[in-house]
């Protein structure tokens, strides 16, 4: 019974925290815009260039989907460290086979 009063204490103080916090943000914020350049797909208040599109290297998203990868295989082994199992194993196994498709996968040129 102790547990489920505590977890309606903490869902009730959590709901009045955070109803407390948006009142705040609304008393304190500026009124939005509802018009001019500030409404357009960035909604910075200066106008898109191109339509809207942005053109990347291929190269930087790989990179970075490296980075990504290879930080969550540096945090799991470092969680796994005192006894890996066969679950880490087969997780390793699996992302490094990723970035080797990846890696290997013919790349389309856009026009």
């Amino acid at each position: 019974m102790d547990l489920v009063l505590g977890f309606v204490m903490v869902l009730l103080m959590s709901v009045l925290f955070v109803g407390a916090i948006v009142l705040i943000g609304r008393s304190v914020a500026p009124p939005a815009r509802k018009s001019g350049p500030a409404t357009e797909s960035y909604a910075c208040g200066e106008p898109s260039f191109l339509g809207g599109k942005v053109q990347f290297h291929l190269e930087l998203f790989n990179f970075a989907l490296y980075f990504m990868l290879f930080d969550i295989l540096g945090f799991i082994l470092f969680l796994s460290w005192s006894a890996p199992g066969p679950v880490v194993i087969a997780y390793l196994v699996v992302a490094l086979v990723a970035a080797a498709y990846v890696s290997l996968a013919p790349q389309e040129v856009g026009e």
